[in-house]
């Protein structure tokens, strides 16, 4: 399906281009209006249209790979400093609102699938109001000046027709230097200022290690006392599910928390432990274990040391006990899966609820 997709808007930009019309010919001096812009950059949209296989053709894990691409703003009549007003609501109401200058303006992390609206506003007065819409293709990846392997955790159709919810749950790498007796944060001002201020983050999730250093002895939020931080420690080096029953307990109950969103997850790269914990919620969601793959194997994009296969996760544990528990569907066994390993399914009942778009 999703290659079908690509295909009949790859036809429609050629039909647009062999006739003549441009996005700023049709709305008068501003762009994009009344088109469908995508986020995602060459290689990633490469990937995410062909077969798993062929991750290695377009990221490793070597390399910064995982940003989104920007929607670029353009409007006529203006050299000046202007204020670009971004709102998903065609009445403008809650509208984020943006300082520029010179006639364009690069905006990141928006939602997939989303109809948004904006306006200029000028010494002349307030524009007109265009329109576009984001391209529905996950995973929302995002840039979070600091950080690696960013990207939220909702966006996917479920096998029923739903959505999973955006600007809930989002993963990434870490925030501060990972095995150190010493607290050196990396992520940015601009990082927080992203996190703080355009994801309204409350609840930091950290699952790496406290005992050997490996969370860099922090006891509080890279993003501040304002953001309450758990540190639930798991061990990677083995069996995840069986090793780690009563933290992923743990994370589920702050899960059915619905005071604790919006909150991040993280263990050093955002790739094992995050992953599986991903994989978990997903799952439980309904997403199909052919998208569930995809967004593995995505985190090959960020900067995380190295190429990451997709036996990484069919071969864990956790992965085999899922498929071997009862159930008709993967939500289903993976239900199962947790209730017997100690999750509670009040819990798991609670996080479905919240993370279920309406």
């Amino acid at each position: 399906m999703k290659k079908a997709v690509k295909i009949i808007a790859a036809a429609a930009a050629i039909v647009m281009a062999l006739s003549g019309c441009s996005a700023a010919s049709q709305t008068g001096g501003a762009a994009p209006n009344e088109e469908t812009v995508k986020l995602h950059t060459f290689s990633q949209s490469a990937f995410l249209g062909s077969s798993d296989s062929l991750i290695g053709v377009y990221a490793r894990g070597t390399d910064e790979k995982s940003r989104p691409k920007p929607v670029e703003l353009e409007w006529d009549g203006d050299d000046g400093s202007v204020v670009i007003s971004i709102s998903e609501s065609e009445d403008m109401s809650d509208a984020a609102t943006y300082d520029a200058q010179g006639g364009s303006l690069e905006v990141y992390n928006l939602k997939i699938g989303t109809d948004y609206y904006w306006t200029v506003t000028s010494s002349a007065g307030v524009s007109e109001v265009y329109t576009f819409t984001t391209a529905d293709e996950a995973p929302r990846n995002l840039y979070i000046d600091g950080i690696t392997n960013a990207r939220d955790v909702g966006g996917r159709r479920t096998q029923s027709g739903a959505r999973v919810k955006q600007g809930m749950i989002y993963r990434c790498g870490r925030l501060n230097e990972s095995d150190v007796d010493y607290v050196n944060i990396e992520i940015t001002q601009s990082g927080k200022s992203v996190m703080l201020d355009e994801l309204g983050i409350k609840t930091e999730i950290d699952v790496r290690l406290d005992y050997n250093n490996e969370n860099g002895t922090i006891t509080e939020s890279p993003l501040g006392s304002g953001v309450q931080y758990i540190n639930c420690p798991m061990e990677w080096d083995g069996e995840m599910l069986s090793q780690n029953r009563e933290q992923i307990a743990r994370v589920f109950s702050v899960l059915a928390d619905e005071s604790s969103y919006p909150l991040f997850i993280h263990c050093n790269i955002g790739t094992d432990r995050t992953g599986m914990l991903c994989f978990m919620i997903n799952a439980l969601l309904g997403v199909s274990e052919e998208e569930l793959y995809d967004d593995y194997l995505f985190s090959n994009f960020g900067n995380i040391g190295g190429k990451r296969p997709l036996k990484n996760l069919t071969e864990s544990d956790y992965y085999k006990a899922i498929i071997a528990s009862d159930g008709e569907t993967l939500s289903e066994k993976t239900y199962n899966c947790l209730v017997s390993n100690g999750v509670s399914a009040a819990d798991i009942d609670a996080m479905i609820r919240i993370m279920t778009e309406n």
